[in-house]
C-alpha cells in the first residue's frame, strides 16, 4: 500500500462540486496506470468488496480509467476531483473515487456493496462513442445558438445604423408614444397572446382597440398629411391592406406581423394590438412615396366626401 498525502476520511467531505469534462483516453489511461493509490482508498475498496490487495489495486485502476473517460466528473473548491460511474453502468448508488490529479493519487473510494465486476457492463468503446456523439450534438446546438445571436446582433446593429443615417424629419411630427384612432394619446398596449392565423389577424387588426405608434404616424409617407389627420390616414391604410388580401400581403414572424402592398410596408405587434411602423425612412436618393387619400378610399366614400362641395 501507499502512504496517503491527505488524512483518512477526506473522501466523505461535504464540499460543493462543479461539473468538469471527462479526460481524453490517453490521459486517463496514463493516470490510471501510474496513479498512487493511498492506504485509505485501497482499504475502503478491499473492505467493501472483500478482495485482496492485489485484486483491489487492479480493479481500482480499471475503474479509474473507465470513469475518468466516460463517467461523471466534478471538482471541489480545494481541487479534489470526484469521478463517479456513468449512468449507463446502472444502479441507484454510483461507484465513486476521489482523486488528486495534480499529484496523481487516488485518495478515496465509496460505492455500493455489490462489486462493479459482478454485472455485465456496456463496453468502454461504446460509451466513448456515445459521449462523442453527445458532445457533437451539444457543439452543434451551441454553434446554432451563437449563429442566431450573431444574426440578431447584426440585425440590431443594421437597424441602429439605418436610424442613425436617416435624416431628421422636416415635416411636423407627433410626440413619441401611442395614439388612438381618434388621435388621442394612449398607454402602451398590454402584451397578449400572439395571433398566427391570417384571417384572425385581418379581423383583429382593424378593431377599435388597435393603437398607432408615433413611428408609424410620423412616417415620411405622411409628410404632407396634417398631424391632426394622421390617425385617420393610417386607419384608412390599415383597413384597406387588411380588408383586401389582394391589396396587402401578410408575413407572420416571431417579433412582428408585416403587411406589404400599394408601395407600403407596415408592421404590427404579434398580437395585433399596435401598428409599429410604416415605411421607415431609408438612406439613399429619391423621394419616398407619400399618402394620397384618393388611393386609400373606396369610390362611393369619395363620392360622399365630395357631395357637400357640389
Amino acid at each position: 500500500m501507499h502512504d496517503s498525502p491527505t488524512a483518512p476520511g477526506t473522501g466523505h467531505t461535504t464540499e460543493r462540486w462543479h461539473r468538469i469534462e471527462a479526460l481524453p483516453q490517453q490521459e486517463a489511461e496514463e493516470l490510471a496506470r501510474t496513479a498512487q493509490i493511498t492506504r485509505h482508498a485501497l482499504r475502503e475498496y478491499m473492505v467493501t468488496h472483500i478482495v485482496s490487495e492485489a485484486t483491489a489495486d487492479a480493479e481500482v485502476r480499471q475503474l479509474v480509467e473507465r470513469f475518468l473517460q466516460v463517467g461523471r466528473l466534478s471538482r471541489s473548491a480545494t481541487g479534489t476531483v470526484r469521478a463517479r460511474s456513468p449512468r449507463a453502468d446502472g444502479g441507484e448508488h454510483p461507484y465513486s473515487f476521489l482523486l488528486d490529479l495534480e499529484t496523481g493519487h487516488v485518495i478515496g473510494y465509496n460505492g455500493p456493496g455489490t462489486s462493479w465486476f459482478d454485472d455485465v457492463r456496456v463496453p468502454l468503446d461504446d460509451l466513448r462513442r456515445r459521449l462523442a456523439d453527445r458532445r457533437h450534438r451539444e457543439q452543434e446546438q451551441q454553434q446554432r445558438r451563437a449563429a442566431h445571436e450573431q444574426r440578431m446582433r447584426m440585425q440590431q446593429e443594421a437597424a441602429a445604423a439605418r436610424r442613425a443615417a436617416a435624416p431628421e424629419p422636416t415635416w411636423p411630427v407627433l410626440p413619441a408614444g401611442y395614439y388612438t384612432r381618434e388621435g388621442d394619446p394612449a398607454p402602451a398596449p398590454a402584451h397578449r397572446r400572439p395571433i398566427t392565423d391570417e384571417a384572425r389577424i385581418r379581423q383583429v387588426g382593424r378593431l377599435p382597440h388597435v393603437v398607432f405608434h408615433s413611428d408609424a404616424l410620423n412616417s415620411p409617407f405622411f409628410r404632407e398629411v396634417p398631424v391632426e389627420r394622421r390617425c385617420e390616414a393610417l386607419q384608412r391604410v390599415l383597413n384597406l391592406l387588411l380588408r383586401a388580401p389582394s391589396k396587402g400581403t401578410l408575413a407572420i414572424g416571431a417579433d412582428a406581423i408585416t403587411v406589404t402592398g400599394k408601395k407600403v410596408t407596415m408592421t404590427l405587434t404579434p398580437d395585433c394590438a399596435a401598428v409599429r411602423t410604416l415605411n421607415p425612412p431609408r438612406p439613399g436618393p429619391g423621394q419616398p412615396s407619400q399618402y394620397r387619400a384618393k388611393n386609400w378610399t373606396k369610390g362611393r366614400e369619395r363620392s360622399r366626401e365630395q357631395e357637400p362641395e357640389q
